[in-house]
């Protein structure tokens, strides 16, 4: 009798952590944006990583963020919202002491018109996806950003005379890095 007591008490603490782990659990996107990930320069201990957790967490339209010291980098969820800033997550990083290495977005464009030229809206942003050939795959695509303040300057520059563009400060410009 102890015995099955013992089980069924287990089964129910097992239960509980279940269903309790869902609601912890980060929302995987919306349509549209599945996620950013960003490349942290300056992470040494799990301290600077908490750090950045901290500061990022505190934006408003951040629902979670997972840290990597070993990579470090960061994977951040956002909340269904009506505007994404994404130069306040790097303002984020830079106020908690560190620098940006890169910036990526992972889109699905399920419902995101994109016009001939690679231009369309989410979220309060306009972007520019440079190189943009045809139709984007459909389980999403991962797409860089190369404004200034998203890569490390020297990088950005690079890039705008590598693409002979000049930059648009309105405009966010996005490239897919096979």
């Amino acid at each position: 009798m102890k015995l099955s007591i013992s089980i069924m008490s287990n089964l129910r603490l097992g239960i509980c952590l279940l269903i309790l782990s869902f609601g912890f659990l980060p929302k995987q996107s919306f349509a549209g944006l599945k996620w950013i990930d960003v490349g942290i320069n300056g992470l040494t201990c799990s301290l600077c990583t908490r750090s950045v957790d901290r500061s990022i967490s505190r934006l408003e339209f951040v629902d979670s963020i997972t840290m990597s010291l070993e990579n470090t980098e960061g994977r951040i969820y956002v909340k269904d919202v009506a505007a994404i800033d994404l130069k306040r997550i790097t303002k984020a990083i830079t106020d908690a002491g560190f620098s940006t290495r890169f910036v990526r977005l992972q889109f699905d464009f399920k419902d995101i018109p994109i016009d001939k030229g690679g231009f369309f809206a989410f979220k309060g942003q306009r972007y520019q996806w440079l190189q943009y050939k045809s139709n984007p795959p459909p389980n999403g695509i991962s797409l860089t950003l190369i404004n200034e303040g998203f890569l490390p300057k020297k990088e950005s520059s690079q890039w705008k005379k590598k693409l002979g563009i000049t930059f648009n400060h309105s405009i966010l410009y996005l490239i897919h890095e096979m």
